[in-house]
């Protein structure tokens, strides 16, 4: 395999894995409208968990643009292995309990076990990113 070859199927790969964190934060972010509470709450703790999606799938998006780029969102190089292992780290975070306990606030249990889905899928796109 020749010079061209490996980078055109790195390429080919870097695509692949693009395109899978694109419908995997598409489907995180449905998660609110799909699988929200029924529970009136209210207090200062509710919009930082409404928060929570729209964050999560904002750092898929830097990770994305990382990705076809090589520059972080402050236009500073960033190695492939450094995104997989901050998405890697990303779903370390969303396995507290603290962040399920808050997005269970705006969360049913059927849509935390939704997030806890796609967030183990999120850390096996990662382990592909080389």
């Amino acid at each position: 395999m020749g010079i061209f070859d490996k980078l055109f199927g790195k390429k080919k790969i870097t695509s692949e894995i693009v395109q899978e964190l694109l419908t995997l934060k598409s489907k995180i972010s449905e998660l609110p409208q799909k699988y929200q509470t029924n529970a009136l709450t209210f207090g200062a703790g509710v919009g930082k968990a409404q928060e929570q999606i729209p964050t999560l799938c904002a750092i898929i998006d830097d990770f994305v643009s990382a990705l076809k780029t090589g520059l972080d969102r402050h236009n500073k190089p960033i190695t492939k292995p450094y995104v997989a292992s901050e998405l890697k780290r990303l779903v370390a975070h969303t396995r507290q309990a603290a962040f399920i306990g808050l997005v269970s606030t705006v969360l049913n249990p059927t849509g935390v076990n939704k997030l806890e889905k796609y967030m183990n899928e999120l850390e096996q796109i990662a382990s592909k990113i080389k």
